[in-house]
């Protein structure tokens, strides 16, 4: 927590400075531009040609939290072999990289979604650990009580039952909200980007990239191994007998099997060569 370390006795103002100083401050500062900027292009992005700038404001958030996460993890750049294979495996890294690249193309909606959602679960993280206890010393010694009370009504202030709230939220939906990030990357996400490309309308780099993203994804985290499972669950459902609808055309069964089976042996290939950990 970033208020550790800060004498009580001093005045609000020079808290702020100080926790302001600190690289943990400008990483939920990234994050907050992230929200902020994205909530804005969600709601103009259909009318307002102008929302691009949200867009791109909303990447540069996310460039800055991910940026700093990285620097505080690993330090000034390398220029060294191992020191690239512990980059290409951090997720930071991967976030990072892909920030930069939809920053620099047209505004792609699915695309922000991720980013949106983990920084909604960041900053509020930072708001209730930091910035709330600050702000309002007396919310730690509140919710000490009320936990200690158990079943028993505690009167709250408002900063406590919003400390309160966010810690509940936070604890109950992060997990859920990891499996739906990382079933939208799949299923939304990459199809997204191969439709338009194959449309003309964005890059043929753009399931490229996305594509290493994922293959990089798949090996390294589990949610997103269970994500294709649940995807391809769902998709043999509604396109492999029995249980697939008879209006589905022969051909469409065909052509999904062939792609199925060719990404399940990759994902195979992949997790078989994966370096065991160290």
């Amino acid at each position: 927590m970033a208020t550790q370390g800060i004498p009580s006795t001093q005045p609000l103002s020079a808290k702020l400075i100080q926790v302001a100083k600190t690289a943990q401050f400008s990483w939920w500062i990234g994050h907050v531009l992230t929200l902020f900027f994205g909530s804005l292009y969600f709601m103009k992005f259909m009318f307002s040609p102008s929302s691009a700038k949200y867009y791109s404001f909303a990447y540069i958030g996310a460039i800055i939290s991910y940026g700093i996460s990285i620097y505080k993890t690993y330090g000034p750049p390398q220029f060294s072999l191992p020191f690239l294979q512990r980059l290409i495996v951090d997720e930071n890294v991967q976030y990072v990289i892909l920030a930069i690249y939809f920053y620099t193309q047209s505004p792609i909606f699915v695309s922000l979604i991720p980013y949106f959602i983990f920084s909604f679960f960041h900053a509020s993280s930072y708001l209730r650990l930091t910035i709330i206890p600050l702000v309002f010393p007396q919310v730690t010694s509140e919710l000490e009580k009320a936990r200690a009370a158990g079943q028993t009504a505690v009167p709250l202030s408002l900063p406590s039952k919003v400390s309160q709230f966010l810690g509940t939220s936070i604890g109950n939906y992060y997990s859920t909200a990891l499996k739906i990030v990382s079933t939208w990357e799949i299923a939304a996400i990459m199809p997204w980007l191969t439709l338009t490309a194959l449309t003309f309308q964005a890059s043929f780099i753009a399931p490229i990239i996305y594509a290493q993203f994922l293959r990089i994804r798949y090996t390294t985290s589990p949610p997103t191994r269970a994500a294709f499972h649940t995807v391809r669950v769902f998709l043999d459902g509604k396109l492999t007998p029995p249980t697939a609808s008879a209006s589905i055309p022969p051909v469409v069964t065909k052509y999904y099997t062939i792609a199925r089976d060719y990404i399940v042996a990759i994902g195979n290939q992949l997790t078989n060569q994966t370096p065991a950990p160290n």
